[in-house]
């Protein structure tokens, strides 16, 4: 039992406070880490976005929650609130990535990658 109150009273919290969301907007695409699950970036070639827009969404009722999460709406990764930007790629898929300032990195990823 000691064992388990460690592990889920300080190890759990831990965790939950050490997870974090890295994005990062490069002239070749955008970049992103999800911490600790994701050790290195994650690249979305500029060419593969289609379209994008930021927004506001439920994250329980679209994604079931925050997190890396599936939902109808497509895949998401976002780790407090409910907004972010959503992008449509060419290959039809559509991912979320939460922000505290969507609008901000709809801004700068409209203007160096030329797209909208």
């Amino acid at each position: 039992m000691i064992v388990l109150a460690i592990l889920f009273g300080i190890g759990l919290p831990l965790f939950m406070y050490t997870t974090n969301l890295t994005t990062e907007i490069r002239s070749d695409g955008l970049y992103f880490r999800f911490f600790p699950f994701h050790l290195s970036f994650r690249r979305i070639g500029a060419q593969e976005i289609k379209k994008f827009e930021a927004c506001t969404y439920s994250p329980i009722k679209d994604y079931g929650g925050w997190g890396i999460r599936y939902g109808r709406k497509g895949k998401a990764y976002n780790i407090s609130g409910n907004r972010g930007v959503q992008f449509e790629l060419s290959s039809g898929k559509h991912l979320l990535i939460g922000s505290c300032r969507p609008e901000e990195l709809a801004e700068t990823l409209a203007s160096i990658l030329g797209k909208r």
